[in-house]
């Protein structure tokens, strides 16, 4: 009976010897998300083989001492670093892993001073909507949930209208932002069309509302001489004159309209290619100027407009359009800014083509170039925009590739194109700029999407120099982190991180409202209102009112009438 138990405990000895798992090793880094100058843990994993395993480490080509299972290593530049880790058994077999990791550019450290006077709340995803001020201190805002709000001077929500509903089974969505008339109505454009699910028809709306939240009136001229109409209005902004309003649409049949006031009825319409999306700018010379994305802009008479009954109308002028121009665009969604340049009415904006991001001053009468200025290290700019500082110059929005150092505020001469200063940052700026009457510039970064620890969701604030092409920077606070050391907003008390897709406004007294968008989920949004306030000591100048220019912001006012001054 013991011989037989122990040849039974030889057959299972060998058939462990014959079934003994490979030997594999592999690792984990941590943080996810690792930036020059920080401490990072490596930690291996082993499994198979026999007995104990001897670890071997190789940060790039350097070798580390020991031959523990974890590494704590410090990365001081950044860049893509190969780490190897080979693993030993007691057998002497022995395998390896390999993995490449990046390390992005050192964030930039918190600076600065910004006071949170409020913070509200609302349901939906922020993108490029922007917040508007009306002459009684109340804000407008909108997202994509569909719904426009009113809040008052202290953040206290007043009410919440819905726009519109999307059609069955359709994901369409608010992109507008609100402008506001002089008696305060509130002009806003809704509906994103086919963008998400497929097969979306467009359902564009434009309406008007009371100050009270009551509609005042909805547009249903989108219609041409033939065709359905399927409206799409993306990032659709009107602007205001004395007795119309102007704005328009992409999808099937895209148009620039005028419409009057006071009723909603279509005075006249034109079918510039690529219709409208972004806002439309209104010169003093009485041009109506418009972005067509991947088209171009154009421009067209006010007056055409106002008496073109139902004929379709021709653009006076279209540029950079795909009809041979080497300078035609692969995006012109980038809102637009007018101003006067040596006598003569132009507008301005920014965009990427094939060559690279420029920014670019036209006759607002003709389209013929003024200056253009390329930028020619930074990323693609398809959104953001221009506005004027106080001596003249444009100062426009700049993109990058995350990580890269190319990111931020230019400022462009627009008679000649040169650049007059520069500020770089490793994040993407994706709403337009704005300048306050210290010559302070103001934006936000849009940030990593789906990263908790990722890189942006940062307000800005800085001065260029005079004399030179550099810029001090005067604030950088990380959005989320500034609203959640306050203690007073427990709605965002969980927020990871804040995506600023939007531009920054700032009002006659001075304070700055930003919207922006829980960075990580993206699962709701909110409008903060915050101040900038001198500080002697440094010899820092606050923000008090924008600028004495003739755009200092989106929309030209933080009403966002779009009409030049």
């Amino acid at each position: 009976m013991k011989k037989i138990l122990l040849l039974s405990g030889v057959l299972l000895w060998m058939t462990a010897c014959q079934t003994k798992e490979k030997l594999n090793v592999n690792f984990t880094v941590s943080p996810t998300s690792i930036y020059a100058g920080m401490s990072v843990n490596f930690q291996a994993v082993a499994t198979g083989g026999t007995g104990r395993y001897i670890y071997q480490w190789t940060v790039g080509d350097e070798i580390q001492e020991g031959n523990g299972s974890h590494l704590d290593y410090q990365f001081y530049n950044n860049g893509v670093v190969l780490v190897t880790l080979y693993a030993m058994d007691s057998d002497g077999d022995v395998v390896r892993r390999i993995k490449a990791v990046e390390i992005k550019p050192a964030k930039d450290p918190e600076y600065g001073t910004l006071k949170i006077e409020w913070v509200a709340r609302m349901n939906g995803y922020n993108s490029i909507s922007t917040a508007a001020v009306a002459d009684d201190g109340s804000v407008y805002t909108t997202c994509r949930d569909n719904y426009l709000y009113k809040w008052s001077s202290t953040g206290a929500n007043l009410w919440a209208r819905q726009i519109f509903k999307p059609k069955a089974n359709q994901s369409s969505t608010t992109l507008g932002t609100p402008s506001i008339d002089s008696d305060g109505t509130v002009y806003i454009g809704a509906g994103s069309g086919n963008e998400g699910a497929a097969g979306n028809a467009g359902d564009g709306t434009f309406k008007a509302f009371n100050p009270n939240g009551s509609e005042k009136w909805s547009f249903s001229g989108w219609w041409r001489a033939s065709g359905t109409p399927a409206p799409t209005c993306t990032g659709t902004i009107a602007a205001i004159d004395d007795e119309n309003v102007y704005f328009g649409c992409t999808g099937q049949n895209g148009i620039v309209t005028s419409v009057k006031k006071t009723t909603g009825a279509r005075n006249g319409f034109a079918a510039p290619v690529g219709g409208v999306r972004t806002g439309l700018a209104l010169t003093k010379s009485g041009m109506v100027v418009g972005g067509a994305g991947q088209y171009g802009i154009f421009g067209i008479g006010k007056t055409t407009l106002d008496q073109g009954g139902n004929d379709l109308k021709e653009v006076a002028w279209m540029r950079f359009r795909n009809d041979g121009d080497e300078n035609f665009p692969t995006q012109m969604n980038a809102h637009l800014a007018c101003l006067n340049v040596d006598g003569v009415d132009c507008v301005a904006g920014v965009a990427f083509d094939f060559i690279s991001t420029k920014v670019y001053c036209l006759n607002a009468a003709t389209g013929a170039p003024v200056s253009v200025c390329r930028i020619d290290d930074t990323g693609d700019q398809e959104q953001g925009g221009v506005v004027v500082d106080a001596a003249g110059n444009l100062v426009a929005s700049l993109s990058c590739a995350f990580g890269d150092p190319n990111g931020g505020i230019v400022v462009v001469n627009p008679a000649n194109g040169e650049v007059v200063s520069r500020f770089k940052t490793y994040e993407k700026v994706s709403g337009s700029p704005a300048v306050d009457d210290a010559g302070n510039i103001h934006f936000g970064t849009e940030g990593e999407d789906d990263k908790a620890d990722g890189m942006g969701g940062s307000y800005y604030i800085i001065k260029p120099k005079s004399g030179t092409t550099d810029c001090d920077l005067l604030v950088k606070r990380d959005l989320a982190d500034l609203i959640r050391e306050d203690g007073r907003f427990s709605d965002f008390v969980n927020m990871s991180r804040a995506k600023i897709w939007s531009s920054p406004v700032i009002g006659d007294d001075g304070r700055i409202y930003v919207c922006f968008t829980e960075g990580y989920n993206h699962d709701y949004s909110g409008v903060v209102c915050m101040r900038f306030d001198d500080e002697p000591d440094k010899g820092i100048v606050g923000c008090h009112a924008p600028a004495d220019s003739q755009w200092p912001m989106l929309g030209g006012n933080r009403r966002h009438t779009y009409k030049q001054k």
